[in-house]
């Protein structure tokens, strides 16, 4: 990976990635100065796909490869950061390739903030990772993280999160807080629930 100020470029080959054993290239090319310009390429033995929109220039924050969806084919994840200050430097672009039957992907993607909500769950044990995102919700003048559920269902993010009683909502404070709030009802919480992430975009 090479950075600059203003430039990202970013290569990683992944070996025997597919049941094949043939390999995955993935080349990362961002310019803040011109995102027209900025893209991820997908690269296989016999195929090779540009997906422009959303990459920031500044940096990745992690390449994690697993079957997310319980499909028995491997998937990968791209985290970009984005440079700030105080919160927004936990700022973040999540985009996920899920695996198609081709060899090809459907790449989703969407805003989040960086935690250890960055890590999927299979909180129901049904083999499709829970995806979590983190956002930041105010009510009545007091500041929650607030955290939804997806699942990858039919080439497309699905909210999910009847399946485990959310979204929750923890207080921010200036100190550690895991604790679900106990100032607004599950009922209340059910309010700030989002149906898509922020930001959402997807490609099949």
């Amino acid at each position: 990976m090479i950075e600059k100020e203003t430039d990202l470029n970013y290569s990683k080959v992944v070996k025997s990635f597919f049941k094949d054993n043939s390999d995955l290239e993935v080349i990362i090319k961002g310019n803040i100065d011109n995102l027209k310009e900025s893209y991820i390429e997908v690269k296989t033995k016999t195929n090779s796909k540009k997906y422009f929109e959303e990459i920031p220039a500044q940096g990745t924050d992690g390449f994690y490869i697993a079957d997310f969806n319980g499909d028995g084919k491997k998937d990968f994840k791209i985290v970009c950061y984005y440079m700030g200050s105080g919160l927004a430097s936990l700022n973040v672009r999540v985009i996920y390739f899920f695996q198609k039957d081709d060899k090809k992907f459907t790449k989703i993607s969407f805003d989040d903030k960086i935690g250890k909500n960055i890590t999927e769950r299979d909180l129901n044990a049904d083999g499709n990772f829970e995806i979590i995102t983190m956002t930041l919700q105010n009510h009545k003048n007091h500041n929650y993280w607030l955290f939804n559920l997806y699942n990858f269902v039919n080439e497309n993010l699905v909210c999910v999160n009847n399946l485990m009683n959310y979204p929750i909502m923890v207080q921010y404070l200036f100190e550690e807080n895991y604790k679900v709030t106990k100032k607004l009802t599950m009922k209340e919480m059910k309010k700030y629930e989002l149906k898509r992430p922020k930001e959402f975009l997807i490609d099949n």
